[in-house]
């Protein structure tokens, strides 16, 4: 067996890791199924360890870990459940009750990790619905799909957003401003639908004051922390390199905040910054065994970045990737196509843009969802894959037709 089919064969393992999740017998996640593949390559001799750590991006790195610690600040705040509980209790139907759901969820997605949000909101929302005596789904669905959607509105959104901001060099402002149209348009798309599939439960009838006891909340943290990221953000519009920016950032955090950063750092995520080495690693070694310029030569062949068919069709392909392997590895796989099509501002936003929007498609399309899920899932509340795909299936396409027309004209 010669050494390209090694490769070959610890690429397709891992990334059955990442695309099946839950092999029978073994307990192996994403991050886990990454270093698995990492190590077989290691072993194998292929690879060295200092090839091994040249092939990790470490500005991605970076970039992820001083936004993680700021959001980490906020949330150990009680920042986010403050936030989800007062725009319950000022919502007074529940039409204004969706409405507010989607429009928060999408912000504060645009802004933090959307994963966070779905992780604070769901069990807020769950508990006002049980108290209002309404039907969850349709709130559930509506933080799911809106988180998507409105992370895909600026670079620090979401993870694969991070790592397209430090690929492409996009200034922050011009990602977001042109991302705006499409957000807005995906935003208004979900609510109309969310409404027009569940009628009766979605009304202007006035819904009875509601009595939740407010979580713990530091304000002094909440207001340093949020001082810290728009000082951070300041520095992202001043053209400052992001990771260089999110690290001033976190370091003035640490500085500021009055609690021990080892009782918030403890609750990072870290396995998402052992899932991104791990993935550089593996996509390394594939480029480096030839396989890389292969795929592009045949896609090349098949795609076209010029014409507005070429232009959805990479779309689609996009979208059933980051639906097959997951939007961060489909988005690096994605990489070297979209530099051999040119590399310009529309391809790499295309390819933000489709691979958070393709999160909507299914219930297993983004972590965000799987958070919800079973968040949901906890407390009794089924969240069922055919039901998410009745609406998610034509917000994705019709989200995404909108988006690729809007892309490919402003370009």
């Amino acid at each position: 067996m010669t050494q390209a089919q090694v490769v070959l064969i610890v690429f397709i393992i891992t990334y059955l890791f990442i695309a099946l999740q839950r092999i029978p017998g073994l307990r192996i996640d994403r991050p886990s199924g990454v270093t698995i593949g990492s190590t077989l390559l290691l072993l194998s001799g292929l690879l060295t360890i200092r090839e091994a750590y040249a092939f990790i991006d470490w500005d991605v790195i970076t970039f992820l870990l001083g936004m993680m610690v700021m959001v980490a600040y906020l949330e150990f705040a009680g920042f986010f459940e403050r936030v989800a509980l007062w725009l319950v209790r000022i919502s007074r139907s529940s039409a204004r009750l969706l409405q507010a759901t989607i429009i928060s969820a999408a912000l504060l997605s645009a802004f933090f990790v959307n994963d966070t949000i779905c992780l604070l909101f769901t069990p807020i929302l769950l508990r006002a619905t049980r108290y209002l005596n309404r039907n969850p789904l349709p709130y559930l669905i509506a933080i799911a799909t809106a988180s998507n959607i409105g992370s895909a509105l600026t670079i620090t959104g979401n993870p694969q957003n991070m790592y397209i901001g430090i690929q492409s060099g996009l200034p922050y402002l011009k990602f977001a401003a042109v991302m705006l149209l499409p957000v807005s348009a995906g935003l208004g798309l979900n609510y109309w639908m969310i409404r027009r599939f569940f009628p009766q439960e979605i009304n202007h009838q006035t819904l009875p004051a509601l009595e939740i006891k407010a979580p713990p909340f530091k304000r002094i943290l909440t207001y340093k922390t949020l001082t810290a990221l728009l000082i951070t953000l300041a520095l992202f519009i001043a053209g400052m390199s992001y990771p260089f920016a999110a690290l001033i950032g976190a370091s003035l955090i640490f500085l500021a905040g009055y609690v021990p950063p080892r009782l918030v750092l403890k609750e990072l995520d870290w396995t998402i910054l052992l899932f991104f080495a791990g993935l550089f690693i593996v996509m390394g070694s594939f480029e480096k065994a030839g396989y890389m310029e292969k795929l592009i030569s045949f896609a090349a062949g098949q795609f076209s970045g010029e014409s507005l068919s070429g232009f959805f069709s990479l779309s689609l392909l996009i979208a059933l990737l980051s639906n097959l392997v997951s939007n961060v590895p489909a988005v690096i796989l994605m990489q070297p196509l979209v530099e051999q099509f040119g590399g310009g501002d529309r391809l790499w936003l295309l390819l933000a843009l489709a691979s958070t929007f393709a999160g909507n498609l299914t219930l297993v399309g983004s972590v965000a969802n799987l958070i919800v899920a079973e968040k949901a899932q906890a407390k009794g509340v089924r969240l069922s894959f055919g039901l998410y795909f009745k609406i998610g299936f034509p917000l994705t396409l019709a989200s995404l037709l909108i988006g690729t027309i809007w892309l490919w004209w402003v370009g």
